[in-house]
């Protein structure tokens, strides 16, 4: 049985290192969502696997493709490890098409609404609008290298106060709950029917 508590921190302490080896938001929130999982003897998907999503979910950092419009890469990044952990493929689509509504309310019930509290939206923009009352164009050069150093000065990429380390650590959790109580087809019926 994985310990909830260690995980949850073994995720932010592997998000805040990924941050600033990867640069990239899904991408690292991704990867230390599955490392601190794989830890504590949950495997999601094998390694090798990982390493391909990996490739996929780069672009979906800084909004999409950096333009900062789009949704928030470190939301984009524990979603996609949270739909995966909720087991539903294309076998389980097309014996029924509510087993989607699995996936999507592991989402939005978890880390969708959590970004929604947290930071008021799930775009880019919404968290760094939020978090500092403006937004930032990473194309810019100059708006880029002023972001890099108001995020260093206010220690925003340690454990604890990182929107990186803190979407991995709150996916952990939900995904180890959903593991424990996974939704059913029923319900999903009886809710979304």
């Amino acid at each position: 049985m994985a310990d909830k508590v260690r995980c949850m921190r073994r995720a932010r302490e592997l998000a805040a290192q990924y941050t600033t080896k990867y640069w990239g938001c899904a991408q690292s929130s991704f990867s230390a969502t599955l490392d601190a999982l794989r830890e504590e003897g949950v495997e999601l998907v094998s390694k090798e696997e990982q390493d391909e999503i990996f490739k996929g979910l780069i672009g979906l950092s800084g909004g999409t493709g950096n333009l900062g419009g789009g949704t928030c890469g470190a939301l984009a990044g524990t979603a996609f490890a949270i739909s995966l952990a909720s087991g539903v493929g294309r076998k389980e689509q097309l014996e029924d098409k509510m087993n989607r509504w699995i996936a999507f309310d592991n989402v939005a019930e978890t880390i969708g609404k959590q970004f929604m509290h947290e930071y008021g939206g799930l775009r880019c923009r919404d968290v760094t609008w939020n978090r500092w009352g403006k937004w930032w164009d990473s194309w810019n050069p100059v708006a880029k290298a002023e972001f890099a150093k108001e995020e260093r000065a206010r220690g925003c990429l340690c454990k604890d106060r990182c929107t990186i380390a803190l979407a991995a650590g709150w996916a952990v959790g939900y995904i180890l709950d959903i593991l424990d109580d996974p939704r059913t087809l029923e319900q999903m019926k009886e809710l979304h029917g």
